[in-house]
Parts: C-alpha cells; structure tokens; sequence
C-alpha cells in the first residue's frame, strides 16, 4: 500500500476531524451565549472589517512583499564572506484580499492554524526578534566600549549558539499557547442562513487551573521580559554607544593634530598613508556603529508604543476594565502597519550608511545585470579599448626603455 504524503494525510485527516465533530445548533452558539467557549469570526477579530479589509487585504500583502524582497536582499548581501508577518500573509490574502473573511469553510485544522499562524507565531518571532536586537547592541558594545574583551565574546560561534538558544526560548516560552485550546467546527442558522463556526473552549488541563493567573502571568512575563526590559536595555545602550563614539571621534581628531604639528615633512609624508588606513578603519567602525543607532531607534519607535498598548491590556484585565477595546484594535491595525514598514527602511539604512554593503550589493545585483542589458557591441569596444590603451602603455614603455639604451636612435622609436 502506497504512504500517503504530508499533505494527503493532513487532508485526510481534516476531513474525518470535520465528520465527526461538526455539530449543528439552532440559533445562537450556546457555549459562546454562555461565556464558556469564543467564536473564531475573522470579520471582525482584527478589528472593523471596513478598516481592515483595505489594509489587511491590499496595503499588507504588498508590504511584505517589499518586506520579504528587502531581508532577502539584506541576507544575501551579509552572508558574503567580506561583508513575524511571514506567518500571518496567506490568512490576510486568502480573507481580506479574495473577500473569504465572512464565508470562510473552516475545519479544524484551519480553526487550529488560524490562531497558531495570527497570534502564536507571530509572537515567538516577536520575542526572538526583541532578543537578538538586544544581543545584537550588547556585542556592538562589548566591541566598541571594551574591544579586550571582544576576541573572546564576539566570535562567530558564540553569535551561532547565542542566536539558537534565544530562537528555543522564544519557542519554549510559547509552548502552553500552542496547547490551551480546543476547537469545534459548528453550523447553525444566521439571518435564515446555514453559517459554518469555528468555536474555540479551553483545554481541560488550563480549567484545573485559574485562567486568570494563567494569562496574567503570560502577558506580564511577556510586558516585563520581551519588552519593557530590551526597551530599557537598549536605550541605555544606545546611548551609550552614542557617548563612546563621539569620545573616539574626538580622541582620534585630537591624535591627528598632535601628529601633524609634531612631523617633519619627511617623516609625515611617511606617515601618511598609515595615518589613512588607520582614519578609514575608525571611519568605517564609527559608521557600523551609527548604522546600528539608527537602526536600534527605529526599532524602539514601533516597540514602545506596542509595549504600552500589552501593558495597558495586562492592566486592565488584572485590575478593572478601562480600555476601549474597539479603539484599541483599531490602533493595533495602524501600528502593525508601521511595524511592517520599519523592516524594508532597514535596507534604505544599510545602503545610505555602510559602503560595504554598498559595494557588496552593486557588485552582486548591479553590475551583473549592466553586463546583460549592455549591448554585445558595446563590450567589444570597451574590450579593444582596453587591449588598445594597455598596447599603448607596453609599446610606450618599450619605447623609453630603448631610449635610455641608445638615446641616438631615440627618433627611429618615438
């Protein structure tokens, strides 16, 4: 008997899961009516469908293409040996671009990767990316502020395993989310319609517990651990490495002119050539280093705002409830939208401020494609032009050499 592939067992299974645990009610969905279990209703989860659809539906999926394009081209370009809306996109495409939002055909398979690829997802890439960006202004400033000590902490291998142990923490601390519910597909009448509901209770194991000290401890964790302590972290850091590079900006200007009034003319037309490598190295480190200050700042200009909006949430469900729910989804909304187009300003970054990056993306992108739209005519005489200007340099250098041999003869070869 042939296996099935991954995708016709998946199949299979969410047919016999739909067979056997679609339940029909008339009216209303009790469980819901009751408080017991919620409705999965993607018109409305994400906010006012009218707001939602239009960015959602056409303004998100071009971003994270344009998204997808740039870290791909960022990745390309810095993995060179000299130099978490991925999750959600086929939901908003298939929802709010193709309009499926209100006549969606769910199972339990799509109720489950529903909420696993809109919340819990995102919410792993979330953390992990609030930690790298952390780690990533640690090692900056061990490297800057501490250089001794970055031959030991700042290698490859301790980025690698550094990067793995913040992606299993990321994961691990999600795990009771991907396991906390249940869910069952429901048909029942709406407005004399036959509607299909996916309706989410639950797990037994989280009722044996208090659901409020469960989410409480989720969210704070997630408001003080994720994001409150590497907001903090960062701006002290940033700050920091603001202060050390003006100090080197300032030492370095002052060895220079100490230099140029203590050299003679000799000894400083010597000097200079050293002086410049060692200039364009501390040039080129105070420019890594800004890079990053910049990119640190717009990080924290998106993460903040997020990081009030969780803490609000947290407390308004641990103390009473004041905030306006519908507002407050509606804000979500926008700020997702800054958020997606922080990550493509993160390539405008790199290429306005690294000549590394630039050079290394001219050379692997730019030039290859001059070389096939540049006409096959076109390459030859650039060619010949080159053969004919070094024959020109060889026949010349012949010439005075002869010259110097037999200045006699000197007008035979010029």
């Amino acid at each position: 008997m042939a296996e099935l592939s991954d995708n016709e067992s998946m199949m299979s299974w969410s047919n016999e899961s739909r067979g056997s645990n679609i339940s029909t009610v008339n009216g209303s969905i009790g469980c819901v009516e009751n408080g017991t279990c919620y409705r999965l209703n993607a018109s409305d989860w994400l906010g006012p469908i009218n707001m939602v659809e239009p960015i959602y539906g056409i303004i998100m999926p071009i971003l994270i293409l344009i998204t997808i394009l740039s870290n791909t081209l960022i990745i390309i370009v810095l993995s060179r040996n000299h130099t978490y809306f991925i999750f959600p996109a086929p939901w908003y495409m298939y929802l709010y671009t193709m309009g499926h939002h209100d006549d969606m055909n769910w199972g339990l398979v799509s109720c489950y990767l529903f909420e696993f690829m809109m919340e819990t997802s995102p919410q792993i890439f979330h953390s992990a990316s609030n930690w790298l960006t952390l780690a990533l202004a640690v090692q900056r400033y061990i490297y800057v502020c501490h250089a001794s000590m970055a031959k030991q902490w700042c290698t490859v291998l301790r980025s690698q395993v550094l990067v793995v142990v913040i992606v299993l923490v990321s994961l691990l601390h999600m795990i009771t989310r991907m396991v906390d519910r249940t869910y069952n597909v429901v048909e029942f009448f709406e407005d004399g319609e036959e509607v299909m509901a996916c309706t989410v209770q639950f797990s037994d194991w989280l009722k044996s517990i208090s659901l409020n000290a469960y989410f409480l401890t989720f969210y704070w964790f997630r408001v003080i651990f994720v994001q409150l302590v590497p907001c903090v972290a960062l701006v002290i850091l940033n700050t920091l490495l603001f202060s050390a590079m003006k100090r080197a900006e300032r030492r370095r200007q002052k060895l220079m002119a100490g230099k140029i009034r203590a050299a003679a003319k000799a000894a400083k037309s010597n000097s200079t050539a050293s002086n410049g490598t060692a200039n364009k190295r501390q040039r080129d480190a105070n420019s890594t280093t800004l890079m990053l200050i910049v990119v640190i700042a717009i990080f924290l200009t998106v993460e903040i705002p997020l990081m009030v909006i969780t803490a609000l949430h947290t407390i308004s469900s641990s103390l009473y409830e004041f905030l306006n729910y519908e507002l407050v989804k509606k804000i979500i909304v926008l700020m997702n939208v800054g958020l997606c187009l922080s990550y493509p300003l993160n390539f405008g970054i790199y290429c306005g401020m690294s000549r590394q990056f630039r050079e290394t993306f001219k050379n692997l992108f730019v030039s290859p494609i001059l070389n096939l739209i540049r006409p096959a005519g076109s390459n030859q005489s650039i060619m010949m032009n080159s053969l004919g200007v070094n024959e020109t340099k060889r026949v010349g250098a012949s010439n005075v050499t002869r010259f110097h041999e037999n200045p006699n003869q000197a007008e035979t070869y010029l």
